[in-house]
């Protein structure tokens, strides 16, 4: 199980940004800034509120729930903004060969560091079902695909 709470930790860093939650005001989860071309052509911020709760399940498996939950990206070049509800569902299961199988469902953000060698980096609103696959180390082994509706945030605030 401690290797299933490790992965969790690294899923969780993968999703809210590869970076720390800032300790700031009540509900602030994350506030974390990506140079220029870690994410976006440009500098962005995340700024992500309201709650999240991780729950482990039986069989190295976990689901991570987050109602209320908003995030505010900002292009620190031109300061244009914009704020989305993401209160989608997160499901999680290690995979024998130390891969997890994720699936997202409703509103999430999917996070794409260059740095990961992502087959699509960049930042995106995802809204329906999709899946893809982290390797133990958080990097992508298999980049998201599903029903749906995909937002191309970099591509929208550039």
């Amino acid at each position: 199980m401690k290797k299933l709470l490790a992965m969790c930790v690294v899923f969780f860093a993968m999703i809210t940004g590869v970076g720390p939650a800032t300790a700031a005001s009540g509900d602030v989860l994350l506030d974390v800034t990506f140079k220029a071309n870690q994410l976006c052509k440009y500098p962005v911020e995340l700024l992500v509120t309201g709650k999240s709760k991780f729950i482990e399940l039986p069989g190295d498996q976990f689901v991570i729930a987050s109602p209320g939950q908003r995030v505010t990206v900002t292009n620190l070049k031109t300061g244009e903004s914009v704020t989305y509800l993401i209160t989608g569902t997160t499901h999680g299961e290690l995979q024998a060969d130390g891969t997890t199988e994720v699936t997202v469902t409703g509103l999430n953000v999917v996070l794409n560091a260059r740095e990961a060698k992502s087959e699509k980096p960049g930042l995106y609103l995802l809204e329906g079902n999709f899946n893809f696959a982290l390797n133990a180390d958080g990097t992508e082994a298999r980049v998201f695909s599903g029903t749906g509706d995909v937002t191309d945030i970099c591509a929208l605030l550039a």
